[in-house]
């Protein structure tokens, strides 16, 4: 008996000795869970949605919960550790509290800090546009974002053609392979001044171009959202989505659906992801207006360190990450910082019951800390408050498994990673940059997800690089080689792949 164990045990760690935590197609990286209520399952249109999803996901494990409590999913989830989690809703369902439920449930699978699946809301206006949200069949995978409409500065170098409604200078805007009638018949790339109404304009350009990505900032509800200055806004009502000028008068026909696939990004708008019912503006542009992926704030926002941070990760290095992964790794991210000042950080829960906002997440923080008699510097209380206020209130829609990327072609090859076995538990994470320049020049992290989890994990090399380590993601956060005439880094941890 002892020989045959032995060759068991062998026959175990040789299957695991050349397998890197970037090899495609593990079961880990296709493990999904379907969460939902009995009330949704219950419901004869809504089962069909967590029937639709099961089909796409055959391998998914589905767990029930009852009287809004989410804790009864906690064991099972914390048994299957899927790489994704689903939370199917009807729309009355997922308001900001229920949203806050989710992050901290998803951060309590194991023993680390860290959000431990990539997880999102599927909800729409009823169960139908649901389905259409999340019905990628025909959708190409990974989902390329070649063309965007933007409220904000982004770089347009990322996309093949792209409008812009500029945030930084009042009627200024600008395209990209993507002009616009002056009103004199003339086509210009650019303007200071529009030429009509931005909403009519918003209008033409998401029927003509049939945008890839939505990226808005400024104001904003769970009704609708503004044009940059307040010149007009996107009004939901019964019929659609409403153009309307800086007096509130239409401007445009009602846009009652836009049905070619895209992502939604109300990355520094207040309140556009709280789902507060079956017509907001998340359940018209999830399913209704062809959005498959969004991420936005429950609450009013202030900090923005969860909204912009996503933005920053995903485009940090273009087609590297899909949206999923951004919003993942700049979750844990946060996690970090907070743990970073002061573990028992973590501990706070914010209490949405009241209304969500600076002076309220304040008031809550000081009375469990008592920073006053903490002498903490003012710079790093702002950072405790905003990461405490933003890292509960910040959602993903959408399949979560969908696999949405800015275009590779556009990153001009600026690095390239990979995870390389040196051991038999022991991993490198290599980052090669194109040049020196590049090197000392980047911005921002470079994170991966691992393909398979791990257990009994430690960094051993490349502390410099401040490194946060996970059972399933690898997250470098100071990404410059230290020698400054190298364009490689190299973090080295020792980890047991969990099959």
């Amino acid at each position: 008996m002892k020989s045959i164990l032995a060759k068991m045990s062998r026959h175990k760690d040789d299957s695991t000795r050349n397998l890197t935590l970037d090899a495609p197609d593990t079961r880990y990286s296709k493990s999904y869970a379907i969460v939902v209520s009995t009330d949704t399952l219950n419901d004869s249109e809504w089962s069909t949605v967590v029937s639709f999803l099961s089909d796409r996901h055959p391998q998914a494990t589905v767990l029930v919960y009852s009287d809004n409590n989410l804790q009864m999913v906690h064991s099972g989830l914390k048994a299957a550790m899927p790489r994704y989690v689903a939370f199917v809703c009807q729309p009355q369902e997922c308001g900001r509290s229920f949203v806050a439920e989710c992050h901290r449930v998803m951060r309590t699978l194991d023993n680390d800090p860290y959000i431990d699946a990539m997880w999102a809301i599927i909800t729409g206006m009823d169960a139908e546009h649901a389905i259409k949200s999340i019905d990628n069949e025909t959708v190409a995978q990974p989902f390329v974002i070649q063309r965007a409409i933007n409220f904000t500065n982004i770089d347009q170098n990322l996309f093949e053609s792209c409008f812009t409604f500029s945030d930084g200078e009042k009627g200024s805007w600008f395209g990209k392979n993507c002009p616009l009638d002056d009103g004199s018949g003339e086509e210009k790339d650019e303007g200071k001044e529009y030429p009509r109404a931005p909403a009519e304009i918003f209008t033409e350009k998401l029927n003509e171009m049939k945008p890839d990505l939505l990226i808005t900032s400024g104001h904003g509800t769970e009704d609708y959202v503004e044009m940059p200055w307040s010149a007009g806004k996107l009004k939901v009502e019964e019929d659609g989505l409403v153009p309307l000028d800086e007096n509130a008068e239409p401007v445009a026909s009602v846009i009652e659906s836009s049905s070619n696939p895209k992502v939604y990004l109300p990355i520094a708008n207040c309140l556009i992801g709280h789902c507060k019912g079956p017509q907001c503006m998340v359940t018209t542009f999830l399913g209704r207006l062809g959005v498959r992926q969004m991420c936005g704030y429950t609450v009013e926002t202030w900090y923005g360190r969860a909204g912009w941070g996503t933005l920053d990760v995903w485009k940090s290095v273009p087609g590297r990450l899909s949206l999923a992964d951004a919003y993942f790794l700049q979750q844990a991210r946060m996690t970090y910082d907070l743990k970073s000042i002061n573990p028992r950080l973590l501990q706070f829960k914010y209490d949405l019951s009241v209304y969500p906002g600076y002076t309220t997440v304040v008031e809550q923080l000081e009375k469990q800390f008592h920073f006053d008699n903490d002498n903490i510097d003012d710079e790093v209380l702002d950072k405790i408050y905003g990461l405490s206020y933003d890292r509960d209130t910040f959602v993903c829609y959408g399949d979560p498994a969908f696999v949405a990327k800015l275009d590779e072609e556009k990153n001009g090859d600026i690095v390239q990673t990979k995870f390389v076995r040196t051991g038999k538990t022991s991993h490198q994470f290599q980052i090669e940059f194109k040049d020196t320049e590049t090197a000392q020049s980047f911005q921002g992290p470079i994170g991966s997800l691992f393909t398979n989890r791990v257990e009994n994990y430690n960094i051993i090399g490349g502390f410099e690089y401040e490194p946060i380590l996970s059972d399933n993601f690898l997250l470098i956060l100071k990404a410059n080689p230290r020698d400054k005439e190298s364009t490689t880094i190299h973090i080295d941890f020792r980890a047991t792949i969990i099959l």
